[in-house]
């Protein structure tokens, strides 16, 4: 009996998923627990396994094309079994996105790619239906698409194309993750009313204590200023649970833990994994659990339980040499704190004035969280903790 192969729900706000390859070939045979398919979701890449032995049917889904949560992918198939005909509900690949046409395959046939080569393909703006693979069958490797980023692109093309009154050089279809950060952001500023408040941080003592344990060496050398923000952050919220909280309709929903998202740019676009119990953790675990998440994001991949479940998040562009931003928040969470560039500034000590390393913060809130009052003494009290780390780190 024919076994279908469904798009898996990875977290409940997933609605839909892209197929990224096939990594088995129609009447090939399979076996229960064998990768057989990437995915990629609005967070990360995932592999799909063969839900029992069998043969392989021809794909309903074809590569870069996307289909909704639930929906058939294909089959797996008995020896001498047809491929079922019947398609119902959101197993037609057609009804993947009401009113939007499904993706097509390139003429010729779906382009066979690696999943390395098509992230690298997206963060160098090549078409894989340009590039001429070089692998088994017709496979396209990265290799391939380095060498396709190397050539020149002929303009003609675009030069012809035209959008609202301007000239279009070309268009690109949002990967996953970007489109799914548009619509949050979009949903976040249009329906949460923001405040954001600026404060500066003297960062003299967070300084010393860094050099000091560098010099020690040790797992403490590799703590960051960003990994003192996450904690004196977290400490904060749980001094002031009512702002480590969400808006449900007439509710305020307080959270029963400190959950610290860190934003990570990754090629394919900003993720949040969290690290969970901030406030409670030790300063050096924060760092390994950050790091580890990190490379993860720019690697592999995050997996479902990485991300999702943050109380609040840290966004750093201080490596940019950017000072202060206008944050937006990332809705159910109440508070985002923006790091900017710790930076030499003159500021005045004791009649004086002197050169510190000094920090901007950038923090929003939900103002249906928390008036400007509440705000101030969770922005106040950050600053604080950072300036006497001794007492905490």
């Amino acid at each position: 009996m024919a076994t279908e192969i469904r798009m898996p729900r990875l977290g409940h706000s997933m609605t839909e998923g892209t197929v990224v390859a096939w990594l088995a070939k129609p009447g090939e045979t399979v076996h229960a627990g064998q990768i057989i398919l990437t995915i990629e979701t609005d967070k990360a890449e995932y592999e799909v396994e063969a839900p029992a032995d069998g043969l392989l049917s021809e794909p309903l889904v074809a590569e870069t094309a996307m289909a909704p949560v639930e929906a058939v992918l294909g089959w797996v198939l008995a020896p001498g079994e047809a491929r079922p005909s019947a398609q119902t509900g959101p197993s037609d690949p057609a009804s993947a996105r009401p009113g939007v046409p499904p993706a097509r395959s390139p003429a010729g046939g779906r382009v066979r790619a690696s999943p390395k080569a098509r992230r690298l393909a997206e963060e160098r703006g090549v078409d894989l239906s340009s590039v001429a693979g070089s692998g088994p069958e017709g496979l396209v490797t990265e290799a391939d698409v380095e060498r396709a980023a190397a050539t020149p692109k002929a303009a003609a093309v675009a030069d012809a194309l035209e959008w609202s009154g301007r000239r279009v050089r070309e268009r690109r279809r949002l990967a996953p993750i970007r489109r799914t950060t548009a619509r949050r952001m979009a949903e976040a500023w249009a329906t949460v009313p923001h405040i954001v408040q600026l404060i500066d941080v003297d960062m003299e003592e967070v300084r010393g204590l860094r050099h000091r344990w560098k010099a020690d060496g040790g797992e403490v050398s590799a703590i960051t200023y960003n990994d003192f923000i996450v904690k004196a952050a977290a400490l904060a919220l749980a001094e002031h649970p009512e702002i480590n909280a969400g808006i449900d309709g007439d509710e305020l929903v307080v959270f029963a833990e400190v959950n610290a998202g860190i934003a990570v740019d990754t090629p394919r676009g900003l993720v949040v994994p969290v690290v969970r119990g901030a406030d409670r953790l030790p300063l050096s675990a924060i760092a390994s659990e950050a790091r580890r998440l990190a490379e993860k994001a720019r690697g592999t991949g995050l997996d479902r339980e990485d991300f999702g479940t943050g109380t609040f998040t840290v966004s750093n562009l201080g490596a940019a040499g950017i000072r202060a931003g206008t944050p937006v928040l990332n809705p159910p969470e109440s508070m985002l704190v923006f790091v900017g560039a710790v930076e030499e500034r003159a500021v005045v000590r004791s009649g004086a004035i002197v050169a510190r390393p000094t920090l901007t913060l950038s923090i929003a809130y939900d103002h249906r969280v928390a008036d400007g009052a509440d705000a101030a003494r969770v922005t106040a009290r950050i600053r604080e903790l950072l300036q006497s780390p001794a007492s905490w780190a």
